[in-house]
């Protein structure tokens, strides 16, 4: 085909409009990954637990942080939710001192024992009933306090400090974009408010396995998927808008920047495009050889700008406090469909450039 023999011999000239390509696809890419880390740093740990939905205090409006559960509470929503099995949950945001001294905050979770709120361990033990001192830390958590399984770490907590057992690691990821750390339930419960007594709330909110829960409610609480509690959390909805802003704008960005550059090609070569359509040439068919330049440099771009954006990763995340940057098979797939679509979007100047030639006008340029 023409469009590929002329690739073949102005290589140099195309080579830098797939380097452009290459980084616009690489910048594309970056961003998404940045969604999708900053969606697992918001609560990977909520939608990896063992529940088809999560009740909640019906005044909290739907925030974990705002919702508080009594006995009576857990009881009912146990009972009139029709959920086949139902756990409750424990959350606070807590205060530790790092291996070098320094203090962060992680999110501390209070579960039961051998119910669905109990997390799989992927390294160390499960916490028992005895361990009231033992922690379960995500994996996350031990890369950047310096700790491993083993280790004594001191909480803060109501200007108390408590030291406790790493006992074993997870995998559940991080939830309001802090390392998840669980522990028992009735432990939580002294270190949030000082006591067990009966006025105290006995969880946040309620896990809930089964069909047909979500949007369920009664008094004094209400159920929603794991999707809708995620939606919900603290600062995703605005975060999400930001990344899906940036991310279109890349979309569009690259569309157009492909678009400039293929369209003055075409203008470069309005002569040869006259002298093409004097010969009996189409525009369609020469329309096509553009496209077919423009489907193989942008296909080229976005193969070296995943390796490159796979390779980035890997080495932000050798850091001990790496930016949240995650990928799936789907953010590429769907990334570099959507950047070669965009591509070809863009190339629709150059059509209507190639369409406007005027065999005659061309050639008396040239003259």
């Amino acid at each position: 085909m023409i469009g590929l023999l002329e690739i073949r011999r102005r290589k140099f000239q195309f080579a830098l409009i797939a380097l452009i390509v290459t980084l616009i696809s690489y910048l594309v890419l970056m961003i998404n990954g940045l969604g999708v880390g900053l969606n697992e740093q918001a609560g990977s740990a909520l939608r990896n637990f063992d529940a088809d939905a999560v009740a909640y205090s019906g005044r909290a409006g739907l925030s974990v942080i705002r919702s508080e559960l009594s006995q009576e509470q857990v009881d009912r929503i146990t009972g009139e939710s029709g959920a086949e099995v139902a756990a409750p949950l424990g959350y606070m945001a807590a205060n530790y001192r790092k291996e070098d001294g320094e203090v962060e905050s992680a999110a501390f979770l209070g579960f039961d024992p051998g119910s669905i709120a109990e997390p799989k361990v992927v390294d160390g033990e499960a916490l028992t009933v005895a361990d009231t001192d033992g922690l379960l830390v995500d994996r996350s958590f031990l890369r950047y306090s310096g700790l491993e399984v083993g280790d004594t770490v001191t909480i803060s907590v109501r200007l108390v400090e408590r030291d406790f057992r790493i006992v074993g690691a997870t995998g559940e990821g991080a939830f309001f974009f802090q390392p998840s750390v669980y522990l028992l339930r009735s432990t939580w419960r002294e270190l949030k408010y000082g006591t067990t007594d009966g006025q105290t709330p006995v969880a946040s909110i309620m896990l809930l396995k089964g069909d047909g829960l979500a949007g369920k409610s009664g008094d004094g609480w209400e159920a929603v998927s794991k999707s809708t509690a995620f939606a919900n959390i603290e600062g995703v909805s605005g975060q999400q808008s930001t990344v899906q802003a940036l991310r279109a704008f890349g979309y569009l960005i690259g569309g157009l920047v492909i678009g400039v550059f293929f369209y003055v090609l075409t203008l470069q070569k309005i002569g040869q495009i006259g002298m093409l359509k004097a010969v009996g040439a189409s525009s369609f068919f020469l329309f096509r050889q553009v496209m077919v330049q423009v489907l193989c440099i942008s296909v080229v771009g976005v193969a070296v700008a995943i390796p490159l954006t796979w390779l980035t990763n890997r080495l932000i995340q050798q850091a001990p406090n790496p930016v949240p940057i995650a990928f799936t098979n789907g953010t590429f797939l769907t990334t570099s469909v959507l950047l070669v679509l965009m591509a070809l979007v863009g190339a629709m100047f150059s059509g209507r450039q190639v369409a406007k030639v005027d065999p005659i006008i061309a050639l008396g340029q040239q003259q």
